[in-house]
């Protein structure tokens, strides 16, 4: 499990923006581009939602590797 407040660190430093709060999500979009991520409200996050979104935002696996071992120390 992941913080949510890492994942959404690293989601800023790839360039995405917050765009909206629904119910139970967070809406982040990526400047320039109409990739949105759907973050949930929870403290803690499944590492497979982040090695997902992540992957979808563009990353390698080694950088998301690098990233979860990062946030779980």
């Amino acid at each position: 499990m992941v913080s949510r407040q890492a994942f959404v660190n690293k989601i800023r430093e790839l360039g995405y923006t917050f765009k909206g709060e629904r119910k139970r999500i967070y809406l982040w979009r990526k400047t320039g581009h109409a990739h949105f991520i759907s973050v949930p409200k929870a403290e803690k996050l499944e590492d497979e939602f982040v090695i997902s979104s992540l992957r979808q935002a563009g990353q390698t696996q080694e950088q998301i590797d690098q990233f979860l071992k990062a946030a779980k120390s």
